[in-house]
């Protein structure tokens, strides 16, 4: 998470087979570069030829990124856009997740009618742009990070060191109701519960390919093993020290972790 006015995808054209990358002066080339009007660039995340961008109460979407000629909507959230997810390109709906400073998440279906685009006067926002209800946050706490789970899951993080997994289907019903207003959470399915991260910190977690395992950084120079289909803490890796990101390796059975000065890697077994 930044705090920038300005969104950059660059590719890169250093060869990168032995292992190593090319630094800022390395041949990179800018493909895209876009700057929300009077706004910060908070998060940004890109599925196929749609990136989506967490600005100052707004989710942007720009569909078709990579044609020089982006179609781009504004979606009001009414407050800042920490984190975004986005429904895989061969999925049945154009969904976009964005979890928000007041700790909830507002889904966004881009293919309804209603959705319209922001792009107008700051004194004209049209703020009809209606998210999808669906009780999916965290109560006064600032969502940070978000990851699609298959068709129908979503675990989030917030400020708070909570991480919760949610239905999407059962969680609320398409509007706010008497019963059911805006703002009123539901349970979710999974609460990784545990001594996971610190308050006031972005919460670090991945998920491997297989969608069986959360890994989460703990508070005692830990990382540890959850299953995504129990919810049970399965492992802890000793890391012994501060994690600064940590990932699932994609075609290896294992776990890398940036440690302080170190980057290490953790071979888990089958």
């Amino acid at each position: 998470m930044g705090r920038s006015g300005i969104l950059k995808v660059q590719k890169s054209f250093a060869d990168t087979s032995s292992g190593s990358i090319t630094g800022e002066s390395g041949p990179w080339h800018v493909v895209l570069e876009y700057s929300p009007k009077k706004s910060n660039v908070w998060t940004s995340g890109l599925a196929a030829d749609k990136i989506a961008i967490g600005a100052d109460k707004a989710v942007i979407t720009l569909q078709g990124w990579n044609s020089g000629r982006p179609t781009v909507t504004s979606l009001w959230t009414g407050s800042d856009v920490f984190s975004v997810a986005m429904e895989p390109p061969l999925g049945r709906h154009n969904l976009v997740y964005a979890g928000c400073r007041n700790g909830r998440v507002k889904i966004f279906d881009l293919s309804q009618p209603n959705v319209s685009a922001l792009a107008v006067a700051e004194s004209k926002k049209d703020k009809r742009s209606t998210a999808l209800f669906r009780g999916i946050g965290h109560k006064e706490s600032s969502v940070l990070g978000m990851k699609r789970v298959g068709d129908h899951y979503l675990v989030t993080s917030a400020m708070n060191g909570e991480i919760l997994m949610w239905d999407t289907r059962f969680v609320g019903s398409s509007q706010p109701t008497a019963s059911s207003p805006e703002g009123t959470f539901a349970t979710p399915v999974l609460d990784f519960r545990g001594p996971i991260q610190d308050q006031f910190s972005k919460s670090l977690f991945d998920i491997n390919a297989e969608e069986t395992l959360l890994a989460a950084e703990n508070i005692d120079q830990r990382i540890s093993l959850w299953s995504l289909s129990t919810g049970d803490r399965i492992r802890d890796l000793e890391v012994k020290g501060k994690v600064g990101c940590l990932q699932f390796a994609p075609r290896q059975h294992g776990i890398w972790t940036a440690v302080e000065d170190q980057v290490q890697f953790w071979g888990l077994d089958p």
